[in-house]
Formats: structure tokens, C-alpha cells, sequence
């Protein structure tokens, strides 16, 4: 009777945060799509883009990672019937697509966060890189983040399977599983965790570096400062949000892979 009314709270948990992942995601889109419709609608005058460019192409990651991020919602359903039931009987086709929804928020989103980070450093520290912030360089950053994220969620999606296990009380139940070695554990959490997070926060630390330099400088510095600062403190929320969520995530995997190869 415990364990079942605590697999009720779980996923009574996971329905409460899926409802408010999936409105805020929607709104989100919304809002940054509205964005980006100002930046595609050129100037009465200057005939050029209205919105400034250090909003036109971070408004386009925004708008990238809450796609991704909405992704992640989508298996919520078939975990919930998992969890209650202990039981998978959606076959291996939705097992797959589990672990494709999974994977792309653990290996894309990272790597759009690190893309987010280096545009917000060339916007404050490298602002005369115009090149490196066009729409065509921005849809070339996304590709390439997609493309190195199906190194780790293609071979996730090969070893997906649905097994008969056996539980404490010798029953059999079919579940969704898959079983990755350590080499691949570790070396994901090195790329899509560890090395994105120092990147992070290096990127940051250069920025707020600049930032206080170029307040002390001038009364126009300062302007100027606020001005970027405040639509730094937009990815640097949305950053700290996401591996403040996933820092659990990742130190149990880690802890996990190094107790395998070292049998601690």
C-alpha cells in the first residue's frame, strides 16, 4: 500500500511538472517567435533589421531549446503507466522514442546553452564579429549542435530494448531499458555535461569581466553596460536553471560509471 501511493505521488509529480514545462514552453515559444518576427521586419528608415542583433539570434537558441525542451515532455504519458502498472506494453517502436526524447534534452540542449553563451560573449566582448551572428552563422551553429548530439542519442537509440525483468517477489514484468558501457557514460558526461559546463562558465566570467570594466570607464559605458546586461541576465538564467536541474542527474551517472570501471 506505501509503495503504491508513493508511485501515485510520483507520478502526480512528474503530471504537475510536465502541465508547467508544457505551458511554459508554450509561452515561451510564443513570446520569441514574436521576437523574432520583429527582427525579420526591417526599420521604416534604416531598412534593416528592428530588433538589435544581440536579441535576433538569442531569441533563436530561446526558441530552440524550448522546441527541445518540449520534446522532453512528450514521454510523460508512458512513464506515468510505467511507473503505476511496472510495466512497459508499448512496444520497442515508443521504447525508442523514449530514449530519443530523453536524449535530446541530455545531449542537444547542452550544446545549444554552450552556442547561447559564446553569442552573448561576442556580443559584449567581440561586438565588431558582426559575421558571427547572422542568421545564416546562427542556423549553422544549430545544425552542427544537432548533428554532434546524434553521436550520443543514436547509439542510445540502437541498445533501447524492451526486457522481461524480474522483480523481489519473482515476477516477471517487461520494461523499456538500455544498458550503455561506462566508456560511453563517461565520455557523455564529459561532453554534454562537464566540458559545456566550463565553457559556461568561463564565457560568463569574461562577460561580467567586461562589463565591469566598461561601467568604470565612462557615464555612456555605463548606459551602455545596463543596456547589455540586461539581456545577459536572460541566458544566464536560463543556463544556471538548467544545470542547477540536471547537476544530480549527471553526478549519480558519474558516480555510477566511475563505480563500474573502478569497482568502488
Amino acid at each position: 500500500m506505501v509503495a503504491a501511493s508513493a508511485e501515485y505521488w510520483v507520478v502526480a509529480l512528474y503530471s504537475a511538472l510536465a502541465v508547467c514545462g508544457l505551458l511554459g514552453n508554450i509561452w515561451v515559444m510564443l513570446m520569441v517567435v514574436t521576437e523574432l518576427c520583429g527582427c525579420c521586419q526591417p526599420h521604416s528608415s534604416h531598412l534593416r533589421p528592428s530588433k538589435p542583433l544581440i536579441q535576433c539570434s538569442a531569441n533563436a537558441y530561446l526558441l530552440v531549446l524550448s522546441v527541445v525542451d518540449l520534446i522532453s515532455i512528450l514521454p510523460v504519458p508512458l512513464l506515468a503507466v510505467d511507473i503505476i502498472y511496472n510495466e512497459w506494453p508499448f512496444g520497442i517502436v515508443l521504447c525508442k522514442l523514449l530514449f530519443f526524447c530523453e536524449g535530446a534534452n541530455k545531449s542537444l540542449s547542452p550544446l545549444i546553452l554552450t552556442a547561447l553563451s559564446v553569442d552573448r560573449y561576442i556580443a559584449v566582448c567581440r561586438p565588431m564579429v558582426v559575421r558571427l551572428r547572422r542568421s545564416r552563422f546562427t542556423i549553422v551553429v544549430l545544425f552542427t549542435s544537432l548533428t554532434l548530439s546524434l553521436f550520443f542519442i543514436v547509439p542510445v537509440l540502437h541498445h533501447a530494448e524492451v526486457n522481461k525483468m524480474v522483480d523481489a517477489k519473482d515476477q516477471e514484468h517487461e520494461k523499456c531499458v538500455v544498458q550503455m558501457s561506462k566508456t560511453f557514460d563517461l565520455f557523455h558526461i564529459f561532453a554534454c555535461y562537464l566540458l559545456p559546463l566550463l565553457l559556461i562558465v568561463s564565457v560568463y566570467t569574461a562577460i561580467l569581466h567586461r562589463l565591469y570594466l566598461h561601467t568604470r570607464n565612462s557615464s555612456v559605458g555605463r548606459r551602455t553596460s545596463i543596456s547589455l546586461s540586461r539581456v545577459v541576465k536572460c541566458s544566464v538564467f536560463v543556463v544556471a536553471f538548467y544545470f542547477i536541474c540536471w547537476t544530480p542527474y549527471w553526478t549519480l551517472r558519474l558516480a555510477a560509471a566511475l563505480q563500474g570501471i573502478f569497482h568502488i
